[in-house]
C-alpha cells in the first residue's frame, strides 16, 4: 500500500503539470504596438502564456477579466489591485492600470506588473509616434467619427432622396402654374403700357390740336396728383415703395396664389418639403466639407 502511494505520487501527471504551470506563470508582460496593448498572461489551466490584444482606451477592467475567463475556463476569479492595495472595479477604465504598477491576481496566483507609460516626453521618436497613435486611437474610439460621418451621410442622402421624390409632383405643378402666372403678369404689364401710351396720345391731341395748354393744365395736374395719391395708397396697404420691381412681385404672387387655390395646391406641405430639402442639403454640404466637420466636432 505504501509502495502504491509512492508510485502514484511519483508519476502523478497533475503534479508534473503543476510544476510546468508554475514555470509558465512567472510574469505578465505588456507592450504597445500600433496603438494596441499586447498583454502576455500565463494561463493556469493550460500551462502556457497567451497574448491578449486590447485597446487601451474604450475598454474596462471587466472586459479584460471576461476575456481571460473566456480563454481559460479554469480561471474562477481574476482581479487587479493597485500598489496601495485597492482593488479596481469592473467598470474602471482600462487605461488606469498604465498609470502605476499593479498586481494581477488569477485564482491563487499573483503577478506584479510594471506597465509601460502611455504618455511620456523622455522617449524615442518611435515610441513618441506610438503615443500619438494611442491618442488617435482614443479619439477614434471616443468619438466614433468615421462611423458617425458615414452613417450620417447615408441617412441624409436617403432622406434627401425621399424628400425629392415626395416633392416632385408638387414641384412640376408649381412650375407650370408659375410659368402661367409669369405670362399673365407680362400681359398686365403690356396692357398698362398700352393704357399709358393711349393716355399720352389723348393728352397730346387735347393740348396741341383740340384745345390749348391753358385749358388742359388743370386736367394734367389732377392726373399727376392721382398717380401720387395711388402711390401713397399702395404704400399704406403694402408698406412698401411703389417701384416697378415691387409691383411686379406683388402682382405675380397674387396671380400665382390665385392659380394655386384654383388647382387645390397644398402650398403648406410644399413649403415644408422645400425647407426640409434645403436643410438636408445644407447638412450634407457641411458634412462633406472637412473644415466644417472639424469645426462641428471641436
Amino acid at each position: 500500500m505504501l509502495l502504491h502511494r509512492i508510485l502514484l505520487n511519483k508519476y502523478n501527471p497533475s503534479i508534473c503539470f503543476k510544476s510546468v504551470r508554475l514555470v509558465a506563470t512567472s510574469s505578465v508582460h505588456i507592450e504597445f504596438k500600433d496603438g494596441l496593448a499586447n498583454i502576455t498572461v500565463p494561463l493556469p489551466s493550460r500551462g502556457e502564456s497567451c497574448v491578449f490584444q486590447l485597446k487601451p482606451f474604450n475598454t474596462t477592467v471587466g472586459d479584460f477579466i471576461d476575456i481571460l475567463q473566456k480563454e481559460d475556463r479554469g480561471i474562477d476569479r481574476a482581479s487587479i489591485y493597485l500598489s496601495d492595495g485597492s482593488r479596481l472595479s469592473r467598470n474602471s477604465p482600462f487605461e488606469l492600470i498604465f498609470e502605476e504598477p499593479f498586481t494581477l491576481r488569477i485564482n491563487e496566483a499573483s503577478h506584479n506588473v510594471r506597465p509601460p507609460a502611455l504618455f511620456t516626453s523622455k522617449r524615442s521618436s518611435r515610441e513618441m509616434l506610438s503615443d500619438v497613435s494611442n491618442s488617435i486611437t482614443k479619439l477614434y474610439h471616443d468619438l466614433h467619427l468615421n462611423q458617425y460621418v458615414m452613417y450620417r451621410e447615408y441617412e441624409l442622402e436617403k432622406q434627401l432622396a425621399f424628400l425629392r421624390e415626395s416633392v416632385q409632383p408638387l414641384n412640376q405643378l408649381h412650375h407650370q402654374l408659375a410659368n402661367k402666372a409669369i405670362r399673365r403678369l407680362k400681359w398686365i404689364q403690356w396692357s398698362m403700357f398700352a393704357a399709358m401710351s393711349f393716355q399720352t396720345g389723348i393728352l397730346f391731341r387735347l393740348v396741341w390740336i383740340d384745345y390749348s395748354w391753358d385749358i388742359m393744365e388743370p386736367f394734367t395736374y389732377f392726373i399727376s396728383y392721382s398717380a401720387v395719391f395711388m402711390s401713397y395708397c399702395y404704400y399704406i396697404l403694402r408698406r412698401n415703395d411703389m417701384k416697378y420691381m415691387n409691383m411686379s412681385d406683388y402682382f405675380y404672387l397674387k396671380i400665382l396664389h390665385h392659380l394655386l387655390r384654383k388647382k387645390n395646391f397644398d402650398l403648406a406641405r410644399y413649403n415644408v418639403l422645400k425647407n426640409e430639402i434645403m436643410m438636408v442639403e445644407h447638412d450634407l454640404q457641411r458634412l462633406k466639407d472637412p473644415l466644417d466637420r472639424i469645426i462641428g466636432t471641436s
